[in-house]
């Protein structure tokens, strides 16, 4: 084998593994804080559905929610996922109409939303 199929294999791995999950960056917000702030998760909301300006945070977990809803999660870690189902859950109780509109801009056929909901709240 030779120097260059060795390195285009290692590059290749690489990527591969680094794919396997979303970014880490995130992974230790305050999800107490943000799940108990009816203003705060009101703005993500808003950011999520046009509606209003996003925080830089905002704007990185808006990027990757379409593809966290159709996979349910797949690339998430656990953390991940105990975040998205704190979050949406308080989405759904205590700003039932804008997680309405939430699910039905992602999930406009109702193909995905059910099963994301199941493996995030199995986490």
């Amino acid at each position: 084998m030779s120097v260059i199929s060795v390195v285009s294999f290692v590059l290749i791995m690489t990527v591969v593994a680094q794919e396997k999950y979303y970014d880490r960056r995130y992974d230790y917000f305050n999800i107490d804080y943000f799940v108990n702030n009816p203003r705060l998760l009101k703005k993500y909301l808003n950011c999520f559905l046009d509606q209003g300006p996003c925080t830089p945070i905002g704007r990185v977990f808006k990027q990757v929610l379409p593809e966290v809803i159709t996979t349910a999660c797949k690339k998430c870690t656990p953390l991940q996922k105990r975040f998205t189902y704190k979050a949406f859950n308080a989405f759904k109780t205590m700003l039932p109409d804008l997680h309405q509109d939430l699910r039905e801009k992602y999930d406009p056929q109702n193909k995905y939303y059910d099963e994301f909901e199941k493996v995030t709240s199995s986490a």
